[in-house]
């Protein structure tokens, strides 16, 4: 290939930069796909956001981070680390979660349960949250049997017809049970974690 004369001088004053139009021209069309020097997914991909594994200083049977069961609203505050709203306990009763959320119909993507001004429980609706045995929302429920062999309680859901509660039982036979919720698809669709009686409630503190 032959550089015009102002090219070879500019090359040499320039330490060898090869200035855009000093570039010889290049047919893109006749350049393999393979040569691209990043590869970009098929049409019907779409990229993935990792998902964090379990970490057990989070979420575990004794609580959610320093915030363990039997705690008081400023310990899981702190555990957070945001704001949380408080809501409100029906009349007659103690129970109230504490959420992100700030509208009262809001589906919570995480929900913390109190009873008699204690924390219990606490509800996940949120796939970049991973529960121990690293099971999150959208695996299977043979996943969830694997993770925790001769630990599963299997029972039919209360509202999902051909659905599933998976119970969970902690390895150190403490009281605290991790109750996955199974879909028709067969699939977590929601956990939580807590203890007796209030981590059987199936309808939160309705």
């Amino acid at each position: 290939m032959l550089l015009n004369p102002v090219c070879k001088i500019l090359l040499l004053s320039a330490g060898f930069v090869l200035l855009p139009s000093c570039k010889p021209g290049v047919d893109e069309a006749k350049i393999p796909a393979s040569t691209s020097s990043a590869t970009a997914l098929p049409a019907n991909e779409t990229a993935v956001k990792p998902v964090k594994a379990n970490d057990v200083t989070v979420a575990s049977f004794d609580g959610f981070g320093p915030a363990k069961f039997g705690g008081d609203e400023e310990s899981v505050r702190m555990s957070w680390g945001r704001p949380l709203n408080a809501g409100k306990p029906t009349e007659g009763a103690s129970c109230y979660y504490m959420s992100p959320e700030t509208a009262p119909d809001a589906k919570r993507s995480i929900g913390f349960m109190f009873e008699d001004a204690k924390f219990v429980r606490y509800d996940v609706a949120d796939a970049s949250l991973s529960a121990p045995g690293n099971i999150r929302i959208g695996d299977s429920a043979d996943a969830v049997r694997v993770a925790f062999v001769g630990r599963v309680e299997e029972a039919p859901h209360k509202y999902i017809e051909k659905g599933l509660t998976l119970t969970v039982s902690p390895e150190d036979k403490a009281i605290a049970r991790l109750i996955f919720e199974i879909g028709e698809d067969g699939k977590v669709s929601a956990w939580r974690i807590g203890i007796p009686p209030q981590v059987f409630y199936v309808e939160g503190c309705g």
